[in-house]
């Protein structure tokens, strides 16, 4: 079963990755699209998930949990950066499970703090537009390293900006400005981000 999540591609729609983690926690059938939404956004949540896998009788009250049905949304709506709710879960399922396939690890401070420092001196650092991306915003604090940029996203694509730096599998969709070959972060472009934006 956890083959099943693991073989998830960038490519899988979201339909396809709510099957996937509904194959992965024993249901058999696609989980709902807002459990999928509310795994990514709240850890713990996510955690609770995979405790109570193969047991139908916990996972439903998660499912049926009040905070999980804040996650219904409009999710075809294009937004002012182009992109609709439904891109932007789906590259944050696939952010998710890429998550999931690097053992739930988050990046270590050093590389925190730079790619948090290359967000906030980005002119791509915008307010979030949507409700979705209100929704997975995270508590502004100046004097922590990983929420100084608040609930801010970026404007090329979409992610809430404080959660995407955290994780190891994620990278800047923008090319550094003065090194050739590097995003903005200081770090290597891939070629599935720079293709993908």
């Amino acid at each position: 079963m956890i083959k099943e999540l693991l073989e998830a591609k960038e490519t899988d729609s979201f339909d396809e990755l709510c099957v996937r983690l509904g194959n992965f926690l024993g249901i058999g059938k696609a989980v709902p699209p807002k459990v999928l939404l509310r795994a990514i956004d709240d850890p713990p949540f996510a955690d609770n998930l995979i405790v109570c896998r193969n047991t139908p009788g916990f996972l439903q009250p998660l499912f049926d949990d009040p905070k999980t049905a804040q996650y219904d949304g409009d999710a075809g709506k294009k937004q002012e950066n182009g992109k609709s709710n439904t891109e932007l879960i789906t590259k944050a399922a696939t952010a998710f499970l890429k998550w999931g396939k690097a053992g739930f690890s988050t990046v270590d401070e050093a590389t925190l703090e730079r790619r948090e420092n290359a967000c906030l001196a980005c002119p791509n650092l915008s307010e979030p537009k949507n409700k979705l991306q209100k929704l997975v915003a995270v508590k502004l604090d100046k004097e922590r390293v990983g929420r100084k940029t608040g609930d801010k996203t970026c404007k090329i694509c979409g992610c809430n900006v404080s959660r995407k730096i955290k994780l190891p599998g994620e990278s800047c969709p923008d090319s550094h400005p003065a090194i050739e070959g590097m995003t903005r972060w200081n770090e290597p472009q891939r070629v599935s981000a720079a293709v993908a934006e």
